[in-house]
This record gives structure tokens, sequence and C-alpha cells, in this order.
């Protein structure tokens, strides 16, 4: 039995062709931004340069490797570096390797050296010393804790954390003891005032110091302790030495 092929109908003979022309088109317009990118990227490139590399370069020599290629060149701050050296550049923006417009300024970052110095030792010196010594070396005083010690006089500083020689970062804080002498015991002085001249002598004796006596004219309080050295309430060191003035 025959088979009969029917032709395309006009309707879709022109939908097709419309479809090729608009494949056609939109190709063209592709390719026409593509070319126009390029061009704009080619013109734009013209002036247009790579930006050197100059970490680790002094500033002079980077300065003049910047304005060697077209661009400038600016130091605008300092930082720490442990692995650069003082006066060196340690960053820069924009980075190495992009590509920036002639004139353009290259921002500088110097290095202001390493930020670990050693600690410098205090012992057996004042506190005044001490926070100006440690002050210059770039640390900060820390508290301070005192006690009493035979082996250093008074006011001189007998440890220090961290210790003498030890690295540290610029302003760390170090903690001191400060030696406030020997110890000494120390006892309150009574109001002998109106006492008698035995029981004031009798009651300083207990008090484990020495006792002179001195005497004043003084009809009226005969006998009596009329005046003290040092006064009532000061704090006499055991086996310190006490004046009382006594009426005769």
């Amino acid at each position: 039995m025959p088979t009969y092929r029917r032709e395309p109908s006009r309707l879709y003979r022109f939908i097709v062709g419309l479809v090729k022309v608009m494949a056609i088109l939109t190709g063209l317009f592709a390719l026409g931004l593509s070319s126009a990118y390029v061009a704009m990227q080619i013109a734009m490139e013209k002036d247009r340069v790579g930006v050197p590399r100059v970490v680790g370069l002094d500033s002079v020599a980077a300065g003049q490797l910047i304005r060697e290629v077209g661009l400038a060149s600016r130091v605008v701050a300092e930082e720490f570096s442990d692995k650069i050296s003082k006066g060196r550049v340690t960053n820069q923006r924009p980075s190495s390797g992009s590509r920036a417009k002639i004139g353009t300024e290259v921002r500088l970052f110097l290095s202001r050296g390493t930020d670990q110095l050693e600690v410098p030792n205090v012992a057996g010196i004042t506190l005044a010393q001490a926070q100006r010594s440690l002050a210059e070396a770039g640390l900060s005083l820390g508290p301070v804790t005192v006690i009493h010690s035979d082996a250093h006089a008074r006011e001189t500083i007998i440890a220090q954390d961290p210790r003498a020689g030890a690295a540290a970062t610029r302003g760390t804080t170090v903690r001191l003891l400060q030696s406030l002498g020997p110890w000494e015991e120390m006892v309150t002085m009574p109001d002998l005032r109106g006492r008698e001249m035995v029981t004031a002598i009798n009651l300083l004796r207990e008090l484990q110091v020495e006792v002179r006596v001195s005497f004043e004219r003084s009809v009226s309080r005969e006998g009596q302790v009329v005046a003290q050295d040092p006064p009532p309430g000061a704090h006499v060191r055991v086996g310190g030495q006490v004046t009382i003035t006594v009426g005769d």
C-alpha cells in the first residue's frame, strides 16, 4: 500500500525560518558585544601599568621603583614586624601584580621592627628607678607586692615577673616584689599623761621599750607624767626609746 508524505505547511516553514534568522541575529549581537568588550579592555589598558612588588624594600627604593612605572607612592602607616627589618615596606596597596591607572597612588606600610624585647633587670634598685627603666624599655609597671626582708634594704626591688632577660612583647606588664626592710615589731604608745611616774615606767617596760625620764617643775602635778615623746597613739619599735616628763 503506498504511503504519502505531507508537505510542511506554509506557517511551519515561516516559523522555522524566523527561528533561524533570530539565532543568526543573536549570534551576531553576542559577537558584537564581545568585540566591544575586548575593544574597551584594550582602550582601558592603554593607560594602565602593572604594580611592582616593593615589599621588603626601604621606602626610598620602593618609591623610586613605583615612580619608574608611572605610579605615585605614599607612606601611610607603620606597623610592627618580626620578619621585616625597621624602615622597610611590610605591605602595599594596591598589591603587586595588579594593574593600576597611571598616576595611581600606591600606599606603603613601613616596619617599626619587632615588638619583641628583652626585659631589663630591676632587682636591687628603688621602685622609682625600676619604673623608669621599664618605661625606657617599652614595658609597663604592674602590681607591686611588698614584704619584709632581712636580706634586702627597705624600698628596693627583690624580684620581678617576667624575669630579667626574658623575651616580652612591647607594652607587657611587669610585676614587682618590693622590700619593706627587716621586720620590726611595733607597739602603740598609750596615753601616759597624768599617771604616776612608777606606773608609767612599769607600763612602758611591759611594752618592751626603753624609758628615759626628765623632770619639769610642777607643784600641782608632782610625781605625775606631764608630757611624753612619742605622743599617745604613735607607733614605736620594740626596744625603741620613749621619753616621759615628770612633774617635780
